[in-house]
C-alpha cells in the first residue's frame, strides 16, 4: 500500500579514510532467530533492531530481515519463509535459474527487510536508517501473520523482491507487468489510490495486488486491496484479470500461502 522506502548504498570520507556505513553481520551464523544489539552490531542497526535473520543467495551475499523487540520469532520466520518461497519456487516458464539471478541481484543491493512493532515506531526511527546503506522495505507487526489484522507481509516482501530482484534482471518479464498494470488501469479493474503514490509505484502495487488475488489473501472482500482491484481471489482472477494471472504463474507457479 506504500510507497517504497528506496535507500542507496553511500560511500563517506571520514578523516580521508572511506569506511563502508552498512553494518557487516557476516559474523552471525544461524538458521534461527539472532539476537543483535549495539554489543554485536555497529551503527544504527545495532541500535535500533534487536532481531535478525538472513537467507543465503546463490552468489554467498545475504538478504536480511531486521526486527524490533515486539515482533515475534514466529514472525521473523514468517517473512523469510515467504521470501525464501518467491526465491525458490519455479514458475511455468521461470525456472530457478532466474530464481538464483533475482537472489543474487538482491544480494548485491544489499537489500533487506525492516520489521517494526508499529507504523508508529517506523514513522521515528527510519530517517536514522538513511545512511545505513542498505535498500529497505519496512513491515510491521501489527500487519503480520498473528496480529488479528490483515497480513501484508506477501505485500511488502513481493515489493522488495520486485524492486531489487525481478525489475533489474527480467526486463521482458518487467515489460509484460507494466503493460499489465497499464491495460487493468485502462480497462478500470485497477485504481491505483491517489494521494502520495507517485505514478512509478502503480505496476509495484498492482504486482502486489494480483500476487494477493492469486493467493485468496481477500477472498469474500469485494475486491482485492480494500477494492482497489477488482477480482478478489484466484477464481475471479483468472476471469477478469487473465494477464495478470498468467503472470504470476510464469514466474511463481502454482504459489500457495506458506501458512
Amino acid at each position: 500500500m506504500r510507497k517504497l522506502l528506496v535507500f542507496l548504498f553511500v560511500i563517506m570520507a571520514f578523516a580521508c579514510n572511506k569506511k563502508k556505513l552498512y553494518s557487516d553481520l557476516n559474523h552471525l551464523k544461524g538458521d534461527g532467530v539472532i539476537k543483535i544489539s549495539s554489543d554485536n552490531v555497529s551503527g544504527q542497526i545495532g541500535k535500533i533492531f534487536s532481531k535478525y535473520l538472513y537467507t543465503t543467495a546463490p552468489n554467498g551475499g545475504r538478504i536480511e530481515i531486521f526486527g524490533t523487540s515486539g515482533v515475534s520469532d514466529d514472525q521473523m520466520l514468517y517473512a523469510r519463509e515467504i521470501l525464501e518461497q518467491y526465491l525458490t519456487c519455479s514458475g511455468n516458464v521461470y525456472k530457478s535459474i532466474h530464481k538464483q539471478a533475482i537472489a543474487n541481484s538482491m544480494a548485491n543491493k544489499k537489500c533487506a527487510m525492516v520489521f517494526w512493532d508499529t507504523e508508529e515506531q517506523y514513522e521515528s526511527n527510519m530517517s536514522k536508517l538513511i545512511f545505513s546503506g542498505y535498500n529497505l522495505q519496512d513491515l510491521y507487526a501489527t500487519e503480520s501473520w498473528g496480529s488479528g489484522n490483515r497480513d501484508a507481509s506477501y505485500e511488502e516482501i513481493l515489493h522488495l523482491v520486485h524492486n531489487y530482484g525481478i525489475a533489474p534482471t527480467l526486463f521482458n518479464y518487467q515489460k509484460r507487468l507494466q503493460k499489465a498494470n497499464d491495460d487493468a488501469i485502462d480497462k478500470g479493474i485497477w485504481k491505483p489510490w491517489g494521494g502520495d503514490l507517485p505514478k512509478a509505484d502503480f505496476d509495484d502495487e498492482y504486482f502486489a495486488a494480483v500476487m494477493d488475488c492469486y493467493l485468496g489473501l481477500w477472498s469474500g472482500q469485494g475486491g482485492t486491496m480494500g477494492g482497489s482491484y477488482s477480482p478478489s481471489d484466484k477464481d475471479e482472477l483468472k476471469s477478469i484479470d487473465p494477464v495478470g494471472y498468467k503472470l504470476i504463474e510464469d514466474l511463481f507457479g502454482d504459489i500457495k500461502p506458506v501458512r
